[in-house]
């Protein structure tokens, strides 16, 4: 027992899981599901934990839009795109590239497509770039006399990709445009935020809290029309509701 030790024991790659293909890649998925990415199928969904991120952006979309006919009512609200059904019978989501209308001035997308403003029909797109955020919501009718356009890029962890995260929402507010009538190119996105199941510490003033807390904060997404909003799988309806009236309120400068 003289060399028995109180640290933890560390496991090394011997030669049985060096040239034996079950014991390799048994030890593979070991180190996979240390960092979470593993390979595995779950019962239900059938879906690898590596693609856990996909569906939790088609959760934020589908919550956000029942929160979104909560909101401004179901009439004329068109969910043709939505669903896509077989000749069994059998109806399927759709999983990208979603237009839903909600009443007659504002629509709901999910993974849609910007390409170059010059050649998209009306006008608006990317400078650079075919672009594709998570979210989309615009329109008009939300209190304010200006068209929103509200670009939310849903994010399943932000502490390790934090830096890559912000990049993105830093790019949909910029490179989304729209020629004026001038011919002077004019900036489309009224507020960028990222949808993420971090639940953050606030502190009093956003000045002293720290990242990736201050994105939170509701006095830096006021001043800045940028930064992160809690979503998260067991909020109610209410709060789902009400995570997407501050967003709207942050978008057109409502205190």
């Amino acid at each position: 027992m003289v060399e028995v030790t109180d640290s933890p024991a560390m496991l090394q790659m011997s030669s049985l899981f060096r040239n034996d293909p079950v014991y390799h890649r048994f030890y593979r998925l070991w180190q996979d599901m240390n960092l979470g990415l593993a390979a595995l199928f779950g019962d239900f969904l059938q879906m690898p934990l590596a693609r856990t991120y996909e569906l939790y952006e088609l959760w934020c979309f589908l919550r956000l839009l029942r929160a979104t006919v909560q909101e401004y009512g179901s009439t004329g609200i068109d969910l043709s795109n939505l669903f896509v059904t077989d000749a069994a019978g059998g109806v399927t989501i759709s999983a990208g590239a979603v237009i839903v209308s909600v009443g007659p001035d504002k629509i709901l997308c999910f993974q849609r497509q910007y390409r170059e403003y010059w050649i998209e029909p009306s006008g608006e797109g990317s400078f650079s770039r075919v672009m594709v955020p998570d979210v989309v919501l615009a329109g008009t009718g939300f209190g304010s006399p200006r068209r929103q356009v509200i670009v939310l890029d849903a994010k399943y962890r932000i502490n390790d990709g934090l830096n890559d995260a912000l990049t993105s929402i830093h790019t949909y507010r910029d490179a989304l445009v729209q020629e004026a009538e001038s011919g002077e190119i004019e900036g489309v996105v009224t507020a960028a935020y990222l949808l993420t199941p971090h639940a953050p510490a606030l502190n009093s003033d956003f000045k002293t809290t720290p990242v990736p807390g201050r994105l939170f904060h509701p006095q830096y997404r006021d001043k800045f029309r940028f930064g992160a909003i809690t979503l998260r799988p067991g909020m109610s309806s209410e709060d789902l509701r009400g995570s997407l009236k501050a967003i709207v309120a942050d978008a057109i400068g409502e205190p």
